[in-house]
């Protein structure tokens, strides 16, 4: 069951009160270079972005913010660290949302942020990294204590329009901050593994992390945070959400491993039904809905394609397909995906 939070607007987008978990992004290009900014913005837009960051360390930088408000549809948030000078004119300048860490600028300059972001309706995240905060105990009593006295700030300031994170770059300890606040506040929770890194190891972080939270029914917004381009981080956060089972956003296709009792060219067919189903998945919004089974032998074939929706079983040299775990018919190797999709289009999405 997922935790109940307190809802918040940014832009186009609701974040908390039970409102669909979204994907966020950051941009890696240097905000003020506006014609690499907006091509990174349309990719992670085409992947399925629904909350863009962007790092503001001038006023050269604020002045980027209109141009994208104008060229997408999608909340930007400006991310500002020590001047709070520029998040006051980010606000002014049209940022859907902030991202400050209270405790690298003054209390006194905190509340001309929180009066600024009052009068314009701008939601605050505040953001709490194992490297910005003062430890004394553990690393996550003293995580918790720094958000829960943050919170506590801006409460008695009258403002809570807030979205909170506590992130670090271990599974273990990021779980237990986050597990921690979720019990002590109704805020809600953008989570993630902060400076993963990249490659296998730190995309298993990712998983592991914010999959478990999600399963646990902890967090509105992720954001997964690797070295690598940001529009594969927006792959891989719809993926998270998709396997927790909280969206769905593509067709599933599940496939066998293969082993020594594959007698199919199980690669060259997987290959063709992904294409295929990804063109179809486009002209028809209910196929993102489908599971397909792609199995390479009659062992676990049959069993598998039972729980979904259409699925082909190889044999030597021919495919079974089945629906529903019924087989409805024997097709070679260079039939069976055209016969799996005109059986998805006529039987299954009813075209």
């Amino acid at each position: 069951m997922r935790k109940t939070t307190r809802k918040i607007k940014a832009g186009s987008i609701y974040i908390g009160g039970g409102s669909p978990v979204s994907v966020q992004g950051m941009t890696k290009s240097p905000t003020s270079d506006l014609k690499s900014v907006v091509r990174e913005f349309g990719r992670m837009v085409s992947e399925g972005a629904e909350i863009i960051r962007i790092a503001v360390l001038n006023e050269e930088d604020v002045e980027t913010i209109p141009a994208l408000k104008k060229r997408f549809d999608v909340p930007v948030v400006a991310d500002i660290h020590y001047l709070h000078e520029l998040a006051l004119l980010a606000m002014r300048k049209g940022a859907d949302k902030i991202r400050i860490n209270p405790y690298n600028m003054g209390r006194k300059y905190l509340k001309d942020i929180i009066r600024e972001a009052s009068s314009r309706g701008v939601p605050i995240r505040i953001g709490v990294n194992s490297g910005s905060v003062r430890i004394k105990g553990s690393l996550v009593s003293s995580l918790v204590r720094s958000a829960v006295d943050a919170v506590k700030f801006f409460e008695d300031a009258g403002f809570r329009e807030i979205v909170l994170s506590l992130k670090t770059p271990r599974v273990g300890e990021t779980l237990e901050c986050y597990r921690a606040i979720s019990g002590a506040c109704e805020y809600p929770l953008h989570l993630g593994i902060t400076e993963a890194g990249r490659g296998y190891l730190a995309e298993s972080k990712s998983v592991l992390g914010i999959g478990a939270l999600l399963l646990e029914g902890i967090g509105d917004t992720l954001r997964v945070s690797l070295t690598e381009p940001s529009h594969k981080e927006i792959r891989m956060g719809r993926a998270i959400i998709q396997s927790a089972g909280i969206r769905t956003f593509e067709p599933e296709i599940i496939s066998c491993p293969t082993c020594g009792r594959t007698q199919v060219n199980m690669a060259a067919i997987l290959s063709k039904v992904e294409k295929e189903v990804g063109k179809l998945a486009k002209k028809h919004p209910s196929a993102k809905n489908l599971k397909i089974a792609v199995m390479g032998c009659s062992v676990n074939g049959p069993g598998e394609a039972k729980q979904a929706d259409i699925g082909i079983a190889g044999g030597k040299g021919r495919f079974a397909l089945f629906r529903k775990g019924i087989i409805i018919g024997s097709y070679g190797e260079d039939a069976i995906v055209e016969k799996l999709i005109s059986e998805i289009l006529k039987n299954v999405l009813n075209c």
